[in-house]
Parts: C-alpha cells; structure tokens; sequence
C-alpha cells in the first residue's frame, strides 16, 4: 500500500494536540488545582471578606494562566520543530507492508519495522504510530480511502496494541 501526503503546520499542531490529550495531563491539571485551593484554605482569615475574595481570586487566575502558558509553549514548540524538520513540511510517500513502514520523503529513504512501534492511536484525522513515548509518525485519515484504512488497521492490530 502506498500514501502520500503533506502535512500542513496546522494538521501537525493537532496531531500534537492529539498526542497532549493524555491522562496524565488531567491528572496535573487536578493536582495544581487541589494545591491552590489548599494554599487558599490555609492562607484565609474568615473572617476578612476582602481576604477570601482576594486569594480566590488569585489561585483562579493561577490556573487559568497555568492552563493558557501550557497551551501556548505546546502551540509554539509544535510550530518550532515543524519549521525545524527536515521532514514534516515536505511530501511523504508511506509504503505499508507486513515488513513495515518505508517513508520516503525529500531524497531520504528509511524503513521502520513493526517491532520498533510501541502503540498506536486514531481519532478521526489522524492515525499516531508511536516509536517512543514522546515521539510518533502521524498518518492523515485524508489521504487514505476506505480500502486503505481497513488495510492498515488490519496491519495495525496484526502488530501493534493500541493505545
């Protein structure tokens, strides 16, 4: 089976945004929240309305920078090594087969093997195919036809677990 394709920064973007929308991520955000409502808890007099609203009103803004500083470093660095890449703004041919993966992009040709995939995830634009934890190869849904995806979702569940 062969794909080509070209990402766009945008596409890359929400692949990453894809990649962030883990668990963990929640499980941090509920932790920084649990520690300023506790800092608030402790640090109130009561007894002073102008103190209550005050510290409220300072671990909301907290989280809310927290949550705004996570999304804009995450946009900038996605963008970052999207420009940076020798790879990701050119066009990719994917050759699939029960050997591997051979993407062939901009002179450059090289074979993954199954075995060197760890999981994989899909929603609807995108399938990961991860390598480590932090590092994957994004194939776009739009680029396939049906035939194609049903013929790589057999590879998929051949070789890798999903994630």
């Amino acid at each position: 089976m062969h794909i080509t394709y070209k990402l766009t920064p945008e596409e890359y973007l929400q692949a990453v945004n894809f990649h962030h929308q883990q668990k963990s991520r929640k499980v941090k955000l509920a932790i920084y929240i649990a520690l300023a409502a506790g800092i608030v808890l402790i640090g109130t007099d009561f007894t002073n309305n102008r103190a209550i609203i005050t510290n409220v009103l300072a671990a909301f803004f907290s989280i809310s920078f927290y949550m705004l500083f996570v999304s804009m470093l995450s946009a900038y660095q996605a963008r970052s090594i999207y420009r940076k890449s020798a790879t990701l703004p050119y066009e990719t041919t994917l050759r699939i087969s029960g050997k591997g993966i051979r993407l062939d992009g901009k002179g450059n040709e090289k074979t993954i093997p199954w075995s060197a995939f760890s999981k994989w995830k899909k929603n609807e634009n995108f399938y990961l195919l991860y390598t480590s934890p932090r590092q994957f190869n994004i194939i776009p849904i739009r680029v396939m036809n049906d035939i194609q995806i049903k013929e790589l979702e057999a590879y998929l569940q051949k070789y890798l677990p999903r994630s």
